[in-house]
Formats: C-alpha cells, structure tokens, sequence
C-alpha cells in the first residue's frame, strides 16, 4: 500500500467510524429518511468540475433564489453562508428565509430584528432551545449581518410539536409554498434560502417551488450544497482535495468543499455527547446521570494515534488525560502543583478558550468541543513526549520563540486532521492592524507579530546584530502573537510536508528539540531557516470561500 492510499484509508475509516458513532446516537435511519437521502445522494452522481468563486459569483448575479445547505452542528456551514451573504453585490436586494426559523414567529423575529426585544427575550419566545437546539452562537452573525443592512429575516420551518422523517415531505411543500410567495412578494430581491442540505436535493424543495412558479424558473434557482462526502473522496483520490474549495455539478447548482467528512461528523459526534449528555435528558431518566461528565480523553487519543502513526512515532495513550472546564478535579490538581504566578498563566489561558498540555501534571485541557481544538490538543501531546518537555512555558520575552513553536506544531497536526483549516497570513495581520484604533485591544500584539516576522527574516538572511523591534507592555501580546506566527508557520510546514518538500524524518528531528531549553533559539532558527523555504497555499485566507 502506497503513502496515499494509506492517507484515504486511515481518513475513509475515521469517517465512517465517526458516522456509525453519531448513526447509533440518533438510532438506526427510518425507511422514509433512506429514500430521502437516496434522493439526495443522487445529486453526486452528476459529473462535476473543480470550479472557482468567479464562476459562482457569476451564477448568483444570474439567479433569483439562492439555496444554500446547511449542516447544523457544523459552525463552519454557517460560517460559509455568512462568507457568500458578505460576497454579495452591495447594490443587490436581499431578503433572507432561513429554516432555523418557524414561518409562525414571523412577528417575533421582525421584533428582534428592529431592537423592540432582546436576544434573550427573542430566543425564549421562539423556544429556540427545544424547537433548534443548534448552538444559537452559530447563527447569531448571520442575523447581526442581517440587522446591519437591514435585510429582512423570514422564517420558513413549519410548526410541528416534533419534526420526524414522517414530516420531511410537508416541511419541503411548506417552505417551496413560502419561497414562492417571497419571490412573487419581491420580485426585484435575491432571495436567500438556508435550509438543511438534503432537503436541496432537486425533488425536495426546488420542486415545489417550481410546482408554483413553473419549470422554466428553475433556470433561477441557484442550488449550493456543502461538503458532500463522496465528491470529497473523489477529490482525495486525486490529490485535489487541497487545492479545490468548490466543485460546479451543473450551470446552477455547485458544491463548497470547506471541511473533509470526518471533521464534519466529528462536529456533530461532540454536539450530541454535549447536547444529549448534559442537559436535554429524559425527565424519566436518573437525576444522577445528570452529574456524569463527559470525557474527551477517547477523541483527543484517537487523533494522537492517528497523527502519530502518519509522522511513523512510537506515542503512547496511556498517560493521556484530558480535561474540560467542567471538571473541578483539574483545578484542584493544579493548584496543587503550581505557584500563584503560574495559576494566573493557566487562568488566562483557560480564559482566551486556549487548549493546551501541561507536562508538570500530565493533563490537556480541552477548551472548546471541536475537531480543531481536539486535534491541535492531540499534537500539543505528542510534542510533548517527543520533546520531553518538562514544564509549562510562561516566561516571556524568553519563552517567545518556544511558544511561537508550540503554537506552530499543534497548528500542523491540526492540518493532518482538518487539512482545510486556514490561519492569518501576514496580509491578514496588516488589514487587521490598519482597522483598529490607537489603544483598541490586541494592537500590540498585531505588532509584535509583524516586528517579530521583521527580525526572523534578517535573522536567517544574516543581517548581523538584528533586534526586535517591539517592547510590548503586556506580557499576554506574547501569547496572542505566538498564535498568530505559529499558525502561519504550522500552515508553511503542513505545506511542504504535503509537497513531499519535508520528509517524516525531518519533522521528528523538529519535534524532538528540547523546546524549554535555554538553548532553542539555535534550534528555532535552524528550523525556521528550512520553513521559510517552503512555498504557501494563499496570501490571505480571504481569498478561500
């Protein structure tokens, strides 16, 4: 078996191992969704072709209803809707129909929308936990953006005490009947629809919004569906799964390549075990399950395996112990083991949503539910051992470069998990310092970034006697700046090593320098020397969809 067909097998088999997991927790599929996700798995069958936003925005201008999917546990489906919205012509006339939304609380979400009623107000009105119950975090830009330009918000869900494979028929007739009268109610806007990506299928939706408009109308109906898993694989098989961020299946209907199926399933895995597990149990169920917490332990540990076993390391689970801040048990043995300046440390990480490993206690925290933080907590782990690191890094400006390469190795095993991941790049950096004001919060660091990049480049060009040109004043810009040159040095690396331009052997070389050494600076720039050699993907992670 060749490299690459160990690449899709070990990824083939993650994600069906992730999608019989989320299959058992749903329960097996009813006869009635079979044939609906037949219906939908038909769309792939078409030929398709890599494709570009140029071509997509073309079809938009030509449309007259956008369909856009939606998989609701997965924030980055939601991020891309947002992504294509802010792409749109600024002269354009909108109007949003989302399916998050039941056509029947029309009045509160116009409420909501023009400020008479508060978030809170607005989401306990709509029963957005017990009729959703997709993380509200998710969806909230797309209204903020909706409020901004004042486009207007309709709900396209119908009202059912509970939505089951038996009612997907009349959800489809129901939302193709609201479509239809909004593009009759605005015949000069694009109406923007958002709606799960099965019911996009050409049988499901857009059929019944043709049944009223009639067939020639279809021409205008742009379909864009998100991450199909077969189109995926095809691409894997030939080494286009990097570079393509969007297949055309047809002149209007095309399909965003923004997360590979594992990450996808992975999302979906974590927001059931958090959903379902801590708090939407069955009142009949016993009251101490409640107390039971969930342990991310076999998640972070399958990705140590996996990354491990791709750069050929002998690294061991059994020491692995991952917490969340659910579990009281890792304060406790971390006040135990650490001084009150190094508490702080750990607060302030905690408190910025970082995940990260602490040798002293052998314990990762895992910060968020996701497959990017369970991934980059992986390789902070497996660093760790290869390093044989043996104590928190904090000392700045000292420890700089050692945390600018913490950050840039979990950043690279993040991207052997999720290989669509994007980080800044330094034109990101300069947009983002040309927008903020004088004192605004994270200028610093945005600074001390750029200057740090400065000094590395005349370092290794041999500019003798280079200094850093940045004196930040708090010592947390160090931190905020190590994640910042850490992800653009973790993306070079993944890049190169994908190339085939860094061999395993090379990458085990890098990730057994001792990183807490007082030394590593040589290390650093020796390493450096080799990254900044390799070509990047992008010049600004702006330019992918």
């Amino acid at each position: 078996m060749n490299d690459l067909q160990k690449w899709i097998r070990i990824r083939k088999e993650l994600y069906l191992q992730m999608q019989r997991q989320v299959r058992h927790r749903l329960g097996e599929d009813t006869p009635e969704l079979m044939r609906y996700h037949k219906t939908y798995n038909k769309e792939f069958l078409k030929k398709w072709t890599a494709s570009n936003k140029e071509a997509l925005w073309e079809q938009v201008s030509q449309s007259q209803v956008v369909m856009m999917g939606d998989f609701h546990a997965l924030h980055q489906s939601q991020k891309a809707q947002l992504r294509i919205l802010r792409s749109l012509p600024k002269g354009r006339k909108v109007v949003l129909a989302v399916e998050f939304f039941e056509a029947a609380d029309q009045e509160k979400i116009d409420k909501y929308l023009s400020g008479k009623i508060s978030e809170k107000e607005f989401l306990k009105s709509v029963q957005w936990q017990s009729k959703w119950g997709f993380p509200w975090e998710h969806y909230r830009p797309l209204m903020r953006w909706a409020q901004k330009h004042k486009i207007s918000v309709r709900g396209l869900n119908k009202s059912y005490k509970k939505r089951t494979a038996m009612t997907l028929k009349s959800r489809d007739v129901f939302a193709g009947k609201k479509i239809a009268e909004l593009v009759q109610e605005f015949p000069d806007h694009l109406v923007f629809v958002i709606y799960g990506d099965l019911h996009l299928a050409a049988p499901h939706i857009p059929e019944e919004v043709t049944k009223i408009l009639g067939r020639p109308f279809a021409k205008k109906i742009l379909r864009i569906f998100q991450n199909s898993e077969s189109i995926y694989f095809q691409l894997l098989n030939k080494e286009l799964e990097a570079s393509t961020d969007l297949v055309r299946l047809s002149q209007n209907i095309f399909c965003l390549m923004s997360v590979p199926p594992w990450v996808k399933w992975q999302n979906y895995l974590m927001y059931l075990e958090q959903t379902y597990d801590l708090g939407l149990r069955d009142e009949d169920e016993d009251d101490d399950e409640d107390d039971e917490q969930l342990d991310y332990t076999d998640h972070v540990g399958r990705y140590v395996k996996i990354i491990a076993d791709e750069l050929g390391l002998n690294v061991s689970v059994d020491a692995l112990s991952v917490y969340t801040a659910r579990d009281s048990s890792f304060w406790m043995q971390a006040r135990e083991s650490y001084d009150v300046k190094t508490l702080r440390w750990i607060e302030a990480m905690i408190g910025e949503g970082m995940s990260f490993y602490l040798p002293e206690i052998k314990a990762a925290y895992l910060a968020r539910a996701t497959v990017n933080h369970a991934a980059s907590l992986a390789m902070r782990y497996i660093h760790a051992q290869s390093s044989a690191m043996t104590k928190i890094l904090m000392d700045v400006p000292s420890d700089f470069l050692s945390l600018i390469w913490l950050e840039g190795t979990a950043y690279f095993g993040s991207k052997i998990i999720n290989h669509k991941r994007k980080t800044d790049t330094i034109a990101d950096i300069k947009a983002s310092l040309a927008t903020r004001g004088p004192s605004e919060l994270g200028k610093e660091a945005l600074q001390l970034a750029l200057a740090q990049k400065m000094h590395e480049l005349m370092v290794i060009t041999g500019v003798p006697g280079h200094r850093l040109q940045a004196k930040p004043r708090k010592k947390w810009s160090y931190m905020i700046a190590a994640q910042l040159l850490g992800g653009m040095l973790g993306e070079r690396l993944y890049n190169g090593y994908r190339k085939k331009m860094v061999s395993t052997t090379t990458l085990r070389h890098f990730l057994s320098k001792p990183v807490d050494s007082k030394h590593f600076q040589v290390a650093y720039y020796d390493m450096l020397e080799v990254i900044e050699s390799l070509p990047t993907l992008f010049h600004s992670k702006k330019e992918k969809l």
